[in-house]
């Protein structure tokens, strides 16, 4: 059976959805969820998201050249999911979305102090890929929260990550299995 090609991305699901916080012209926070979000360099540490040009948060990063990625948990999914809300321009979706933030070490824009993990980035390049932007930022700072270090490693398990699928369809209590990778 053929699919949709306008929705064959739904097969590379689930991914991670994650607030992006910046700044607006007038330093005014902003946050938007973003799904399409990918690892593409381990050294130098670089990541792509990928944004409809429309969004306040395409036009922030742009202007700025930072943003931070947050990591929040299932616990907070209608928190992070109230900041997909669309707003007027200006609206801080941060304060609207009963979230906190705080100062990042690095880059402007701010942190949610909700999230379990955080990734602080400066824009490399951007590219318009269809009806996308692809942005790409060097990390320049990770943190997480202590709780969830186990054994000296982050423990997925216990920021248990909001994934989304597509539309209105998300994943959560992933399981976690081990297995040997083949040489």
């Amino acid at each position: 059976m053929r699919l949709d090609l306008k929705k064959s991305y739904k097969l590379i699901s689930p991914r991670l959805a994650v607030a992006i916080t910046t700044l607006n012209s007038t330093d005014t926070p902003n946050a938007c969820v973003v799904s399409f979000i990918s690892p593409v360099s381990k050294s130098p540490p670089v990541l792509m998201i990928s944004l409809a040009p429309v969004r306040h948060t395409y036009k922030n990063i742009i202007n700025s050249g930072e943003f931070v990625v947050n990591i929040l948990g299932k616990r907070y999914i209608d928190q992070l999911l109230r900041c997909a809300a669309k707003y007027q321009e200006g609206v801080n979706k941060i304060q609207q979305a009963d979230l906190d933030w705080y100062s990042s070490k690095l880059v402007s824009p701010p942190r949610i102090r909700e999230a379990s993990a955080w990734l602080e980035c400066r824009v490399t390049e951007s590219k318009k890929i269809g009806d996308h932007i692809a942005v790409f930022g060097e990390i320049l700072e990770a943190e997480v929260k202590g709780s969830v270090i186990k054994d000296g490693k982050v423990d997925l398990r216990a920021i248990n990550p909001v994934l989304h699928i597509g539309g209105s369809d998300f994943a959560t209590d992933f399981k976690i299995i081990k297995r040997k990778i083949y040489d």
